[in-house]
């Protein structure tokens, strides 16, 4: 399956943290072993009011090659073949698939929508994880009525694509500021708020939905990281706003990555009746902040880092290791006893001499 294929192609390092360090493969399978993503979406997506035009995906996939993910990792669609903020000779992907200005389906009279083509689109750029956030433009089209039912007609066709082992991530979206009328003055703010939280309540109803039928989906919940502060137009994200996306996002492949390395692997036999089998629980490490299974100095660089705000830490490593005074909070606090802990053992001689 497509998820074993991209964990055998993990780096060593990635491979420990996820303790599969046993997997083989031959050469042929390396050459086949991907996990595809499609980032899927309306101008948010795309990366409108970038300059160079790269989005959330430049910060996300950063966050990914810092990682150690980006070998078993394939950016899909046909969009950005001609970016030029992409490094390829350093292996960074270009693709994706986001479309300024489209609405979730065709609004007649007004715009273009992504479930027109979908069937295409996902049959020439197949993917195993999507990550959908579509809507905005409806709303500032007014078109909202029936915005519910063009979204699950959009979600049940990518969903006959997603194999068994993927996953599509449906995202809300943003708020809007409709102080700022580039786009539509035919809200009030309130209203403008309204549309997004009846929208973004649509949404959940129908992951969950979804979710009760055995499909593979789950939420994402932009809305949760980004303010109006945090937009450039009073729509489109900031450089800032862009980041905050990047680092969420890797935060949820990152998650659907390491919750795949707890299935058994294709080549493993399963000798015991189910009742029999007892699951094996990652041991949990407080202070190991980058999963490696090791508390060192790498993990106290690490939290630094985050609460700098520039780096990024996966839910597991957050409420597990990093929060090391269980107080549902992850701040200087725990960077003390983090630091008194590795210092426990350090010896301090007085004698200059020595």
């Amino acid at each position: 399956m497509k998820m074993r294929k991209l964990l055998a192609s993990l780096t060593a390092g990635t491979l420990t943290a996820c303790m599969i360090s046993s997997l083989a493969v031959s050469p042929e399978e390396e050459q086949v072993q991907k996990l595809r993503v499609m980032p899927l979406g309306d101008s948010i997506t795309d990366g409108f009011t970038q300059d160079p035009v790269n989005g959330y995906r430049l910060t996300l996939w950063n966050l990914l090659k810092e990682n150690g993910y980006t070998d078993g990792i394939d950016f899909v669609g046909p969009n950005g073949l001609d970016s030029t903020v992409w490094d390829s000779e350093n292996g960074s992907d270009m693709n994706h698939a986001g479309y300024s200005g489209y609405a979730i389906a065709d609004i007649p009279n007004q715009r273009s929508g992504i479930y027109n083509f979908s069937d295409w689109l996902m049959q020439e750029y197949p993917a195993d994880v999507v990550m959908l956030q579509i809507g905005t433009n409806d709303i500032l089209s007014s078109a909202l009525d029936g915005m519910d039912e063009r979204l699950e007609l959009l979600v049940d066709t990518i969903l006959t694509y997603i194999p068994e082992d993927g996953l599509l991530y449906v995202s809300t979206i943003p708020y809007m500021d409709a102080d700022v009328t580039n786009y539509t003055d035919a809200y009030t703010v309130e209203e403008m708020d309204k549309a997004v939280d009846d929208y973004n309540a649509q949404i959940r109803e129908i992951v969950s939905r979804k979710q009760a039928e055995g499909k593979p989906i789950a939420q994402a919940d932009i809305n949760s990281v980004l303010t109006k502060a945090d937009l450039l137009d009073g729509v489109h994200p900031s450089a800032t706003g862009y980041e905050k996306m990047g680092q969420y996002w890797y935060g949820k492949l990152t998650e659907y990555i390491n919750s795949q390395s707890e299935t058994p692997t294709e080549t493993e036999e399963i000798t015991e009746s189910e009742t029999d089998i007892v699951p094996i629980v990652p041991e949990v490490v407080p202070g190991d902040v980058n999963l490696d299974n090791t508390v060192n100095l790498q993990d106290i660089i690490l939290l630094q880092k985050y609460l700098l705000g520039k780096a990024f830490l996966t839910s597991t490593a957050f409420y597990n290791q990093a929060d090391l005074n269980q107080d549902g909070k992850v701040n200087i606090y725990d960077l003390i006893l983090l630091k008194k802990e590795l210092l426990k053992d350090v010896i301090f001689i007085d004698d200059p001499s020595v």
